[in-house]
């Protein structure tokens, strides 16, 4: 059985909880109509793949859990936020169809753990099917600090502006991600859907209108 370190950040008031039980499936934030993040934990591939703040916010301590891999799957955590915002009608109206559609995309892309390429998803997180044993669990000290998510972060947004030149059928091999959504919009082949955040940008997710893809943008300061 080949298994796998990943990560969670837990509230250090929980710690005695989870060296008890372990951790149990479902958000305690974020809750959407997704059946797969419901039965779910959602764990990081490594602490600074972390995109809510937890890894500076002193309330938070970080978590190795070894898990099978067979149990995980990856998914864009952008899409669940951008499907929360859509639900709860925050900083913009509500639009449950919207978040329908984010959601099915979100669980329609969710791939096997050893499937997920760097770049695939602007915040991949990883969903481990049930609960991960309190055996299986150990406090990490002394995180890690490393690149590696922005780095993820800026491969994504590198794939989707190669993507998006492609669908605009131009020439202009230099357009940034920024420039080439807003031709996109300008050309009424794609659409706003949700303006939301998390600790490293303001974000805006697009939806492709031909193909229904969905994208999620850094607005610029």
């Amino acid at each position: 059985m080949a298994t796998i370190d990943l990560f969670h950040y837990a509230r250090v008031e929980d710690l005695d909880a989870i060296s008890d039980e372990g951790l149990k499936p479902g958000a305690r934030a974020l809750t959407v109509e997704s059946a797969l993040r419901a039965n779910s934990v959602y764990v990081w591939l490594a602490p600074d793949y972390d995109v809510m703040g937890y890894s500076d916010n002193p309330k938070y301590i970080c978590l190795r859990a070894r898990v099978d891999t067979t149990r995980c799957r990856v998914a864009p955590m952008e899409l669940i936020v951008a499907a929360y915002v859509n639900h709860i009608g925050r900083g913009q109206p509500k639009n449950p169809d919207v978040a329908a559609k984010l959601i099915a995309a979100y669980e329609k892309v969710a791939a096997p753990l050893y499937d997920y390429l760097p770049g695939m998803f602007r915040a991949p997180e990883v969903l481990v099917e049930g609960e991960i044993s309190a055996d299986d669990i150990a406090v990490v000290k002394a995180p890690e600090a490393g690149m590696r998510g922005e780095e993820n972060r800026r491969q994504y947004a590198s794939r989707w502006g190669e993507h998006l030149i492609r669908v605009l059928g131009t020439q202009r091999t230099l357009m940034q991600l920024r420039e080439s959504t807003e031709a996109i919009v300008n050309r009424g082949l794609g659409m706003r859907v949700a303006k939301h955040d998390d600790a490293t940008a303001y974000l805006e997710t697009y939806m492709l209108v031909e193909t229904g893809e969905f994208f999620t943008v850094e607005k610029e300061d």
